[in-house]
């Protein structure tokens, strides 16, 4: 079958997106160059990117949130280590209970302590976290890693990547069917789409970020490189559109001091008004 015929095959797939709280996160490497696609699926509007300058034995980094919640939802720090999650059914872990409690948001910590995808995978074998039972967790490092962490079956389960890509959406990866999930389009057009082409580029992953995307409900989208320490910002605001995006690097941010910078005003737009 050729490569036309395949995507024609594939097209009715990818009209099969829903509008689902599943954020989307790819990594992507080719032993040389190393990047992360990702999707953030959700309501609100008041998106930010924080920068937190290196102090002491604490690393720089940048992390994605919301300004009403202040909670990290995906970053990477100056060591280049990345970490996003996806929200999965509910799988019970009575082992959290007995961990140590880090008093503290554990992914910001991870950012600010871990430089790689092992000992992040160690602090969260360690820590106590509320919100393990309900999400995976994709973590990737510019040494070329990549892994995700998830709860089955009452226990903690990694999953390390041995491939050129690893993708994450909404369904637990132990077993695709927990919880009642339906199979998920997006994982689906995402891995039709790299088996037909794996290059490790910027329009590649824009691509497979245009076919993935939620509409209005995909708040924000990202294409981080891993190792330039670069990050492609791309907004609902530009409609999705994948050929208007700003580039952001977390080495000449963090020279200018702690700041937050609104996704709408990186696009330069006014403040949304309460």
């Amino acid at each position: 079958m050729n490569t036309l015929k395949k995507m024609i095959l594939l097209i009715p797939l990818f009209m099969l997106v829903n509008s689902t709280f599943a954020c989307f996160i790819m990594f992507l490497t080719d032993g040389t160059r190393i990047l992360i696609g990702n999707h953030e699926d959700w309501y609100a509007r008041d998106a930010e990117v924080t920068f937190v300058p290196p102090s002491q034995n604490k690393m720089g980094m940048l992390y994605f949130d919301f300004a009403s919640e202040g909670t990290p939802q995906g970053g990477m720090n100056s060591a280049g280590l990345f970490f996003d999650g996806t929200r999965t059914p509910n799988a019970s872990y009575p082992d959290n209970l007995h961990k140590l409690d880090c008093k503290c948001y554990i992914w910001k910590k991870i950012l600010a302590e871990c430089s790689t995808v092992e000992q992040a995978i160690s602090y969260v074998t360690r820590y106590k976290i509320p919100e393990i039972e309900d999400v995976h967790i994709l973590f990737a490092d510019k040494q070329g890693h990549s892994a995700i962490v998830g709860v089955y079956n009452k226990t903690l389960h990694v999953y390390r990547n041995t491939h050129q890509y690893q993708l994450l959406t909404n369904f637990n990866i132990a077993n695709p069917s927990y919880g009642g999930e339906a199979p998920c389009p997006r994982f689906a057009a995402a891995d039709s789409l790299l088996r037909l082409d794996s290059t490790v580029s910027i329009p590649n992953v824009e691509k497979i970020l245009s076919f993935t995307n939620q509409d209005d409900l995909t708040i924000y989208s990202n294409i981080y490189d891993l190792k330039a320490g670069d990050v492609y910002v791309y907004s609902v605001y530009t409609r999705n559109n994948f050929t208007n995006k700003v580039r952001l690097n977390l080495a000449i941010e963090l020279k200018i001091g702690a700041h937050a910078v609104s996704i709408r005003h990186l696009f330069g737009l006014p403040p949304l008004v309460n």
